[in-house]
């Protein structure tokens, strides 16, 4: 019986370890995907084709500090209660990433009157850009490729991930959120914005 118990017990700790071996190379190949999902660092950023809560269109150029701009493409502010989550979350550290040189921006595919209401209700006072017809999401290739029916909700919508984009045009730094891209579905768990203004800060 005992010798039973202690072959099953192995056999259990070696099917663990395999199970375990396996989930870090998945987590290690959705992050690797993850890290190469849209522009990747050194390379320049596409122009945007976006326009302002309230409708005044805005270019790239037009939305950049002194050293540069921080780009959060998020899902939707109307809908996704995490995303409007993350949002509320960045608001306070605006000013400090504008002193910083690097003024932070918020892109969804929500259309720009529904932005303007949102960001009156929530007294937000950040650049929140409205890319209705994707044009800038896939422009940059990082529209969420698990929405693919036309007719979902979600159709066109980003994958939630942030550039950091220096006065040159070119992509400096990247993050995206929780392991990646694929099975993990890491759009839950979203980078603080303590890191995303510490890394800028660092520069």
């Amino acid at each position: 019986m005992l010798r039973t118990f202690l072959v099953t017990l192995a056999v259990f700790t070696l099917a663990s370890l395999g199970a375990s071996a396996h989930a870090q190379g998945a987590l290690e190949t959705a992050a690797d995907a993850a890290s190469r999902f849209g522009p990747v660092v050194g390379q320049a950023a596409p122009e945007l084709t976006v326009t302002e809560a309230g409708g005044a269109p805005r270019t790239l150029d037009s939305l950049m500090g002194e050293e540069g701009l921080v780009l959060y493409f998020n899902r939707s502010l109307d809908w996704c209660p995490i995303c409007l989550r993350q949002t509320l979350e960045l608001e306070p550290y605006a000013d400090a990433f504008a002193e910083a040189g690097w003024p932070v921006a918020v892109l969804t595919y929500d259309d720009a009157d529904t932005l303007g209401q949102i960001a009156e209700r929530r007294d937000l006072s950040l650049t929140l850009l409205s890319d209705a017809g994707s044009r800038t999401i896939d422009a940059f290739g990082v529209r969420d490729p698990i929405y693919s029916d036309p007719d979902h909700l979600a159709y066109g919508v980003p994958y939630p991930i942030t550039f950091v984009i220096d006065r040159e045009g070119v992509v400096v730094a990247k993050f995206w959120h929780e392991a990646g891209l694929g099975d993990q579905r890491g759009y839950a768990t979203r980078i603080s914005a303590e890191d995303v203004l510490a890394a800028v800060q660092s520069r």
